[in-house]
């Protein structure tokens, strides 16, 4: 079995491509979008693995829509992306393809000169590299294709098994050759790895302790997630935190809670009417309610902005010499291995400074506190701690937990201040299982296991 292990994540390539075959060979093979009925469908897909979503057992090989500007859209519907785990996308302009398909009109060879000289721009994304290596419809062709070849060969030709792109007439511009993998430019690469036992809550807190990132530099956002009898939640408790230097930063360092999107890609299947179906989305559901779902997912995100210098030339290019750095180097290059895990690291670094350079402090079981040691330590008053705990550990943040107790608590606010007072004089909370200190031991060990 063919699998990745590397650090990266989501790759997204363009490349600026010609139309030939007077684009019939494209337009051909494309569906529109507003057409509901598959037994008019020509050119399909099986679907397999995600028809509890839809309940459609196939979909269209491309489809097409048009915009308000006239220009006529080409791509992979999202239900196959899901189960194919790419997405292919392109735009002509309208007069292009109504000059194709008026059957009334005999295109001249001039016409169709236009046609092969006019340049549009080719976008292939692949959502997630291990999720497409784990992929059922992936594993199926790699049985029956694979001779070896290098990741990015084995992608491209799988790519091109479902889509064809020479059939299609779609080549390179400036050559007239078939596309190749390196005349795609890299428009993004996400660098990701995932931590378990933490909360992006806990590593905003941290940072506005020990961050070296002024808080205007950082996005706040709330997620959303199915829940059992209203429909859709969202989380009061933040489940995203980006961090970027300008609103077109070509270089972005995030942290999100991954279990919500695993809950959530799954909990539509309870509403088909398949008992099947039906039942195993809701073991999926109690299986994840039950299992581990405090996994915190750490991405850089490198793009490549308009106006600005690229952040994957800059990151991937440690020599000091210029060179363009392609989608075969990102994958293949042995020289380039050790990039993504050096840019992870330097991200922590550049978040947290020094501090996450420094040995782990705390060792599980040994010299942290635990719920039974805070009872024993401060008696009844440890009751008290235990609430304060047990608030924070359900997805409140510290700065919104003293206003809500004297707030919508109802609690007297004297109270609530000599209550702060006490657990800050007496080093109360970072001696909880849920402190600054734990949360930052974590990162210093992924810091140190980065390579």
């Amino acid at each position: 079995m063919l699998d990745y292990k590397g650090y990266i994540d989501t790759i997204k390539l363009r490349a600026k491509v010609r139309l030939t075959k007077g684009g019939g060979a494209l337009f051909s093979r494309a569906t529109k979008l507003n057409n509901k009925k598959p037994d008019t469908w020509s050119y399909t897909y099986p679907l397999e693995n995600t028809t509890y979503r839809h309940g459609y057992t196939k979909i269209p090989e491309l489809v097409l829509s048009q915009d308000y500007n006239g220009s006529i859209k080409f791509y992979t519907h999202k239900d196959f992306t899901a189960e194919y785990g790419y997405h292919i996308y392109t735009q002509v302009p309208g007069w292009l393809y109504y000059l194709d398909t008026n059957k009334a009109l005999t295109k001249t060879s001039k016409q169709l000169k236009a046609i092969s000289g006019t340049a549009i721009y080719l976008d292939i994304n692949i959502p997630s590299i291990s999720g497409l290596f784990a992929d059922t419809k992936f594993q199926d062709y790699i049985v029956g294709h694979y001779n070896g070849e290098p990741h990015s060969q084995v992608i491209w030709n799988y790519i091109n098994h479902r889509h064809n792109l020479e059939a299609y007439g779609i080549r390179a511009y400036d050559v007239d050759a078939p596309l190749e993998p390196n005349d795609m430019n890299l428009m993004q690469v996400d660098i990701a790895t995932n931590i378990r036992g933490r909360l992006v809550k806990d590593v905003m807190e941290l940072v506005s302790v020990s961050g070296y990132y002024a808080r205007k530099s950082m996005r706040i956002w709330n997620n959303t997630t199915a829940d059992d009898k209203e429909g859709y939640t969202t989380y009061q408790s933040p489940n995203g935190i980006e961090f970027r230097r300008g609103k077109k930063s070509s270089e972005i360092y995030k942290f999100y809670d991954k279990e919500l999107q695993v809950a959530q890609q799954y909990y539509d299947a309870i509403y088909t009417a398949d008992s099947f179906t039906k039942n195993r989305a809701q073991k999926i559901l109690q299986s994840t309610a039950e299992g581990d779902r405090t996994m915190l997912r750490y991405e850089v995100s490198l793009r490549r902005i308009a106006s600005r210098k690229s952040a994957i030339e800059r990151k991937y290019n440690t020599s000091g010499e210029h060179r363009n750095i392609y989608f075969t180097d990102i994958l293949d290059n042995t020289i380039y291995s050790r990039v993504p895990g050096r840019i992870l690291k330097d991200g922590l670094f550049n978040i947290f400074g020094s501090e996450i350079e420094k040995d782990i402090t705390l060792l599980l079981g040994d010299t942290e506190m635990t719920d039974t040691d805070i009872l024993q330590d401060n008696g009844t008053k440890g009751l008290k701690y235990m609430g304060i705990k047990y608030l924070l550990d359900k997805g409140m943040t510290n700065d919104q937990l003293w206003p809500y107790l004297y707030k919508t608590a109802g609690l007297n606010y004297e109270v609530v201040r000599r209550l702060r007072n006490e657990l800050r004089e007496n080093n109360i909370l970072n001696n909880m299982n849920d402190s600054h200190t734990r949360t930052l031991d974590t990162l210093r060990g992924v810091y140190k296991d980065l390579k």
